[in-house]
């Protein structure tokens, strides 16, 4: 059954963790110019470890100075390991380029319907201790009207895994790739038997070329509108290996939470 090559990008979290950082580009996509999405957060693990490396493992798109959107699927615990740190302006994560501003997480709030795993409402949003600062490396993305229909292409960015097989491989450079929307009956169709519900919308060729993959999770899907960057969706789940035909990705389909996402904004 088609449901048996899906998993939460999440499940491969603790590779991504303990992988070495090496991979020439994200799988169908091409290496983004420095700052050229500055809605992108990368969200960060750091070990209560000494000399060990902080790794980014999901995404994250800005909704103001204080809240981050992403994946519910994406929430960590705090533990004596380590703690999220919610980075902006972030773009090489090997190096620091003195742009990048992290922030503590003050809340995570999970959307009250979601049931963990692979499944529908996996969303949720991040409020900070300390509100960014923006200028023109960190900027808020759009939030679309609710039940917006979109069309057409819409941009993929993130620090996923590049790798077509089981085993993930990550850059550090942020990568993008621009995917079509798929409409939701052509997604159940070739998904199947599964957990796709109407509340998310898919996108990604026929042909696998281009696809998320482990640690783009979270991550935004954003449709250019003349000068404005709506975002369409955020990255929950989809096939493993990452990039076979007839399996496009699947996201959160954010203009069915815009008063959701709103009402979190304002608490």
């Amino acid at each position: 059954m088609a449901f048996k090559l899906t998993v939460t990008f999440l499940l491969l979290v603790s590779l991504a963790l303990a992988s070495c950082r090496s991979a020439p580009r994200i799988v169908g996509g091409e290496e983004a110019s420095a700052h050229e999405f500055p809605y992108q957060i990368s969200l960060q693990w750091v070990y209560n470890e000494p000399g060990k490396e902080t790794m980014h493992f999901c995404g994250g798109s800005l909704l103001d100075e204080f809240h981050v959107l992403t994946a519910a699927h994406c929430k960590l615990s705090l533990s004596a390991k380590g703690y999220i740190e919610v980075v902006a302006a972030e773009h090489d994560t090997s190096v620091t380029e003195g742009s990048e501003q992290r922030r503590m997480v003050e809340s995570f709030t999970i959307h009250e319907n979601y049931d963990e795993g692979v499944g529908p409402n996996d969303i949720a949003v991040i409020r900070v201790t300390e509100q960014f600062n923006l200028n023109d490396k960190v900027a808020p993305v759009q939030l679309p009207k609710a039940l917006e229909e979109f069309e057409g292409e819409a941009m993929l960015s993130g620090w996923g895994s590049v790798s077509t097989t089981q085993f993930p491989s990550y850059p550090d450079v942020l990568r993008k790739a621009s995917l079509p929307l798929v409409s939701y009956k052509e997604c159940r169709r070739v998904w199947g038997p599964g957990p796709l519900a109407e509340t998310n919308v898919c996108a990604g060729p026929a042909d696998g070329s281009k696809s998320a993959c482990s640690a783009d999770s979270g991550g935004p899907l954003v449709k250019q509108v003349g000068d404005q960057n709506i975002q369409v969706g955020v990255v929950s789940w989809g096939a493993i290996p990452c990039g076979q035909p007839n399996r496009p990705t699947v996201f959160v389909s954010v203009p069915h939470f815009v008063d959701w996402i709103e009402e979190q904004c304002r608490q």
